[in-house]
């Protein structure tokens, strides 16, 4: 009967080591998976906040070309008008010393 109890004893021994070596083979893969989980979030996170201030930097880049655009365009206009004026007016004057009337002056900005 000793032989009995001893095997039964060493069965149930041997069982709970078996199930606990499971156990452990469980919550190791479960916290490795958490860990891998974590390590992803991280990595996601990480290359947001990267394109974010990719996207930032091309948005000033392309403001800073658009008013550099602007500006240069307004001075060519700006040129093109008041060269127009000043020629006009220029040829509307009769000697070096002379300004010509008011009334030249309307008629040249108008034509």
């Amino acid at each position: 009967m000793r032989m009995t109890r001893h095997r039964t004893t060493s069965l149930y021994n041997d069982a709970v080591r078996s199930r606990r070596r499971g156990s452990t083979f469980i919550v190791l893969l479960l916290v490795s998976t958490l860990a891998v989980a974590a390590a992803l979030a991280y990595q996601a996170q990480y290359a947001a906040r990267s394109h974010r201030a990719t996207a930032e930097n091309v948005l000033r880049d392309y403001a800073t070309f658009a008013s550099w655009e602007f500006s240069r365009l307004a001075r060519r206009e700006l040129n093109d008008v008041l060269g127009s004026y000043l020629a006009s007016l220029s040829r509307s004057c009769r000697g070096r010393d002379t300004l010509p009337d008011l009334t030249q002056l309307l008629r040249g900005a108008d034509g």
